[in-house]
């Protein structure tokens, strides 16, 4: 099912974005972590009670499970500096990668090349879906080994469940490959196959906002649930926290439900040349 050469070719080809996004992310979490040891001895975070205690601040930490005590546990703090930077970051490189892994020959006019040579449209859609998996999955693998790292290096005193690390990860990772999968679906109706750069910023940038504001304001509490964003369990302190089916059930179904049309819509489409 899956071409060689195309699953290759795709590596290479977009081989520095993925270096210059894993880079990015790495060294956002390192200058984060390393804020930690700082914040802790200069009881910045006892200074910081008046602006925490704010009424927006306040609705906002609270609908987060975040409070002054979750903030000076290493792992708190971690979740709560780290994991939006990481979410944002990783839902940025995943659905703008999926956006143009299929539509990149139509907009660049090189389909003719690919679709001459003898390879149906399911193995062309293989193996691009194979490097894009390949890239996100070793994204990850990234960002779980430089946040171990950060946090045993930056920990002092600090103590933290490492599985709850793990699960906070695998959200973030499930949470990248959901938009994945809405960047590859959208890229299949843009005629010409032109870059759905815009459309992603906005779309993830949106579901953030919405997250947000239903943890501020509990009236529209509901209208978070539009947001992959909400599905993401960061209070990694609770003592029950654990890797909850309901919301793997949902990453993975989204992703399922926008994945498998597009072998569908990829078969049947006129692909300009």
């Amino acid at each position: 099912m899956i071409n060689t050469n195309i699953y290759h070719k795709e590596l290479k080809q977009n081989r520095n974005s993925f270096i210059g996004w894993s880079i990015s992310v790495s060294a956002l979490i390192l200058l984060g972590m390393a804020l930690y040891p700082v914040f802790i001895k200069g009881d910045m975070f006892t200074q910081m009670t008046p602006l925490l205690e704010s009424p927006f601040m306040k609705k906002l930490m609270s609908g987060s499970g975040m409070s002054l005590d979750v903030l000076t546990n290493i792992l708190g703090y971690y979740a709560f500096r780290n994991v939006v930077l990481i979410m944002l970051l990783g839902s940025f490189f995943s659905i703008l990668l999926a956006g143009k892994i299929l539509a990149q020959e139509e907009f660049e006019k090189t389909a003719d090349f690919l679709i001459a040579k003898p390879v149906t449209r399911m193995e062309i859609v293989w193996s691009k879906l194979a490097a894009f998996f390949t890239y996100l999955v070793m994204l990850n693998v990234i960002i779980l080994l430089i946040g171990f790292i950060s946090l045993e290096i930056f920990k002092g005193d600090s103590d933290y469940r490492p599985a709850a690390f793990l699960i906070l990860t695998f959200y973030s990772f499930l949470l990248m490959l959901t938009y994945g999968a809405i960047g590859l679906f959208l890229s299949l109706w843009i005629k010409r196959g032109r870059p759905i750069t815009g459309i992603s910023i906005g779309i993830i940038l949106g579901g953030y906002l919405l997250d947000a504001l239903s943890k501020i304001t509990k009236s529209v509490d509901k209208i978070g649930y539009v947001s992959p964003f909400k599905f993401v369990d960061a209070e990694v302190l609770r003592p029950d926290y654990c890797l909850e089916w309901w919301r793997v059930l949902y990453f993975l179904g989204i992703s399922l439900v926008l994945f498998t049309p597009a072998f569908v819509i990829y078969k049947r489409k006129d692909i300009l040349i």
